[in-house]
């Protein structure tokens, strides 16, 4: 296969695309989204939204369905259940990691104080790059406000971090991964939030107190040592 990623470095999402590739040891091309790719996706019918895999010419967007057409091509490792129920316990999972944990580390990035300083520095000093800033803080608070996040108080949105990382813990309770000792689609989505979130101040110092979040991660981040071993480094 030839596979091309369009991908911006910080979302959770192309992060998980990212780990997906190194753990099945397919080499591919990334390009940074930012600017005249962008625009060249919408001509050619894409979302416009990060990340998407040209796999042999053929675009693929949103993180869940590159996932399953990289498993119909390359289906060693394996990423989703043979069972029924472990394969439905895996789609509940990574749903849960995309469209609940996403949003607490959408905040904490986006609009709590400590971690919105960071965000500028993520799109560079370029023209396109603070035209690109405006235009995500903008759509950003529109997300988290029609979610619903925005609406909570600080204490409150504290309280639904405290209780999902503490439901992180839980899940990693007697194993290596979500659903045993073998990373699933889950777990690739739950490292791209666990991953985002750390990098906010918050994030990082409520980390500090979960220890089995932190070895789950520090196991994904092996596995894309092990890639490269095979020599399946993507080509910047």
């Amino acid at each position: 296969m030839t596979l091309r990623l369009y991908d911006w470095a910080p979302s959770p999402f192309c992060l998980k695309v990212r780990a997906i590739l190194d753990y099945k040891a397919l080499p591919y091309e990334r390009i940074n989204a930012l600017g005249k790719p962008l625009f060249d996706m919408w001509k050619r019918g894409a979302t416009g939204k990060f990340p998407t895999l040209e796999i042999d010419g053929e675009l693929v967007c949103d993180s869940t369905d590159i996932a399953y057409a990289l498993e119909a091509r390359a289906p060693e490792p394996r990423i989703v259940p043979r069972d029924g129920r472990e394969r439905a316990l895996c789609h509940a999972l990574e749903d849960w990691a995309d469209e609940s944990l996403y949003f607490i580390g959408l905040y904490y990035q986006w609009r709590e104080p400590e971690g919105r300083k960071m965000v500028p520095r993520a799109f560079g000093r370029s023209i396109v790059g603070r035209a690109a800033y405006r235009a995500f803080d903008a759509r950003v608070a529109r997300q988290l406000a029609g979610q619903g996040t925005a609406r909570k108080s600080e204490r409150h949105i504290r309280r639904d971090l405290e209780r999902q990382l503490d439901a992180i813990e839980g899940l990693l309770e007697g194993r290596a991964f979500l659903l045993g000792d073998a990373p699933m689609l889950c777990d690739f989505a739950l490292l791209g939030q666990v991953v985002y979130l750390a990098r906010t101040p918050v994030g990082e110092r409520e980390m500090e107190t979960r220890p089995r979040t932190r070895a789950f991660m520090e196991r994904m981040k092996a596995l894309r040592a092990r890639a490269e071993t095979t020599g399946a480094a993507a080509r910047v």
